[in-house]
C-alpha cells in the first residue's frame, strides 16, 4: 500500500531543502558582510562560528529525540502522547539556551584563547561571542518549535517561518553590522544581534503554527517543567543522536586549533571553503532530514518493510546528487573565492581543498542519510559508537599527521576529514543491510503501544 501524500519522501524533503538552503545562504551572507571589514573579520568569524555550531549541539540533544520520538507516536496515532513530547522538549531547549548564554557570557575569552585565535583578534572575537550567546538562547527554543513541525509533516509551514527569519536577519544585519550614514554600525556585534532578534521573531511565528496546526497551546508552566516520561524518551534518541554530532563536532574544534595554528590564511581558506562545504551538503542534509521523518511514522505504525524501501530509495538519492554537488562545487568554488577577492595564498589552498572534497562527499552522503534512518528506527547508539572510534582516529589523528608532523598544512587536515567521513558512511550501510536497527524498531513500537494502553 502506497503511503499518504504527506508522507512521501519528496513531498517532505523539497521545503526542508530550501530551509537548509536559507540558512547556508545566510551564512554566506555573513561572510560576505565580514570581507566587507577585513580579513581578520573573516578568520574571527569562522572560528567563533565554530563555537556557536559546538553549542548547537547540545540543543540537538532536544530537538533531534523531540522530533523522532514525536514521529513514532503520530504515526501511531498517540496524539496525546506526541504533544506531552512536544511541550517537554519546548522546556528542556529553553534551559539549555539559558545555560548556554550564561556559558558564553562567563567564558568568552578562554574559549577563544583555547581555540588559538591570534591575540590581535580577540578584541573582534570576545564581543561577538558574547552577543552570539544570546542568539543561542533564542536558537535553541525556535530550532525545537520547527522541529516539531516537521515531525508532524508540516515542512511547508516550518519552511515559511526560516524564510520570515532570515528576512529579518538580512534587514537587520546591513545596518547594524556596517551602520547608516554617519554611524559605522556595531561590526560582528550587529551580526549577532541581528541574529537573536531574527530568532525571537521565529519563535513567535512557530508558536502560533503549533496552535493553528497542530492544536498544542503552550501555557507559561510547559516552559518550566519537564515531564519524566516523555523527557526519557527524548533524552533515549537525543544523547545518542546528539553525541555522535559532539563527537565530530570536538574533533572539528580541535582540527580547528591546528588549523588556526597555520596562520591567517590559512583560517580565512577554512572560511571560505567551510561556507562552500554547506552548499554541498545542504542537499543530502535535507534527504537525511526527511528520510528521518518518513521513517519514523512508519516505524511507529509498524511497517518495517516500508521503512527499509524508504531508506535505500534516500541512500541512492543522496549519493547521486551529492556526487554532482561536489563535481560543480570543484568548479565553482574557487571562482567564487576569488572574486571575494582573497589573495593568491588562500586561491592555491582553496583549489587543493575542493579536490579532497570529490571524494569526502560521497562518503558524507552514506553517513548523513544512512545514520538519519538508524536513529529513527530508534538505533541511536551504534552510530555514536562509530563516531567515537573514526572522528578521533582520523579527523584528529590522521589530521595532525599529515597536517601537523608531516607538515601538509591544511591539505593534510582535510584528507583527515575525508577519511572520516567515508569510514563512517560504508560502517552505517553495513549495518542497515545486516538488519541491525531492527530490534530497535519493534521496541520502540512496543513502547508507543504500551503507552497508549496506559493512556486508554
Amino acid at each position: 500500500m502506497n503511503p499518504p501524500a504527506r508522507l512521501r519522501l519528496f513531498a517532505i524533503t523539497w521545503p526542508i531543502f530550501v530551509e537548509n538552503l536559507l540558512m547556508v545562504v545566510m551564512g554566506l551572507f555573513g561572510l560576505w558582510l565580514t570581507s566587507r571589514i577585513s580579513t581578520g573579520a573573516v578568520a574571527t568569524y569562522g572560528l567563533v562560528n565554530q563555537v556557536f555550531g559546538a553549542l548547537q549541539i547540545v540543543f540537538r540533544v532536544v530537538s533531534i529525540g523531540t522530533s523522532v520520538v514525536v514521529t513514532q507516536h503520530h504515526g501511531a496515532g498517540d496524539e496525546a502522547g506526541a504533544h506531552a513530547v512536544a511541550r517537554t522538549g519546548l522546556a528542556a531547549s529553553a534551559w539549555l539556551g539559558l545555560a548556554c548564554l550564561l556559558t558564553l557570557l562567563l567564558a568568552a575569552g578562554g574559549l577563544l584563547a583555547l581555540l588559538n585565535l591570534p591575540s590581535g583578534l580577540m578584541p573582534l572575537g570576545e564581543p561577538y561571542m558574547r552577543w552570539l550567546g544570546l542568539a543561542l538562547m533564542f536558537d535553541a527554543v525556535s530550532m525545537t518549535m520547527i522541529a516539531v513541525l516537521r515531525a508532524y509533516t508540516h515542512t511547508t509551514e516550518s519552511m515559511k517561518i526560516v524564510l520570515a527569519m532570515n528576512l529579518v536577519q538580512i534587514l537587520l544585519s546591513v545596518p547594524l553590522m556596517l551602520g547608516v550614514g554617519s554611524w559605522s554600525g556595531w561590526g560582528l556585534e550587529g551580526l549577532a544581534i541581528a541574529m537573536a532578534l531574527s530568532r525571537v521573531a521565529a519563535i513567535g511565528l512557530a508558536w502560533r503554527a503549533w496552535r493553528e496546526h497542530l492544536v498544542i497551546h503552550v501555557r507559561l508552566p510547559d516552559w518550566l517543567r519537564l515531564a519524566r516520561r516523555p523527557l526519557s524518551s527524548i533524552l533515549h534518541i537525543g544523547l545518542p543522536g546528539a553525541g555522535e554530532k559532539v563527537a565530530f563536532r570536538i574533533s572539528f574544534i580541535i582540527s580547528m586549533a591546528m588549523v588556526a595554528s597555520f596562520g591567517q590564511s590559512a583560517l580565512a581558506t577554512h572560511a571560505y571553503v567551510w561556507q562552500a562545504v554547506q552548499l554541498v551538503t545542504l542537499f543530502t542534509n535535507s534527504v537525511g532530514f526527511g528520510t528521518e521523518i518518513v521513517v519514523g511514522h512508519h516505524i511507529g505504525a509498524g511497517r518495517l518493510h516500508r521503512a527499509n524501501q524508504v531508506l535505500w530509495r534516500a541512500t541512492v538519492w543522496g549519493f547521486c546528487i551529492m556526487l554532482a554537488c561536489a563535481l560543480a562545487s570543484f568548479v565553482l568554488t574557487p571562482l567564487a573565492v576569488a572574486r571575494a577577492g582573497a589573495d593568491e595564498s588562500v586561491l592555491r589552498l582553496v583549489g587543493l581543498i575542493v579536490l579532497i572534497e570529490l571524494v569526502l562527499e560521497p562518503g558524507r552522503s552514506f553517513n548523513t542519510v544512512v545514520t538519519s534512518g538508524l536513529r529513527a528506527a530508534g538505533d541511536a547508539r551504534f552510530p555514536v559508537k562509530v563516531s567515537m572510534v573514526s572522528v578521533f582516529l582520523f579527523g584528529v589523528g590522521l589530521a595532525w599527521l599529515l597536517g601537523v608532523h608531516a607538515g601538509m598544512g591544511l591539505v593534510g587536515v582535510w584528507i583527515g576529514y575525508a577519511a572520516d567521513e567515508c569510514s563512517r558512511g560504508l560502517t552505517m550501510l553495513w549495518r542497515w543491510h545486516s538488519l541491525g536497527w531492527v530490534p530497535y524498531a519493534r521496541r520502540a513500537r512496543r513502547r508507543i503501544l504500551a503507552h497508549m494502553r496506559s493512556e486508554a
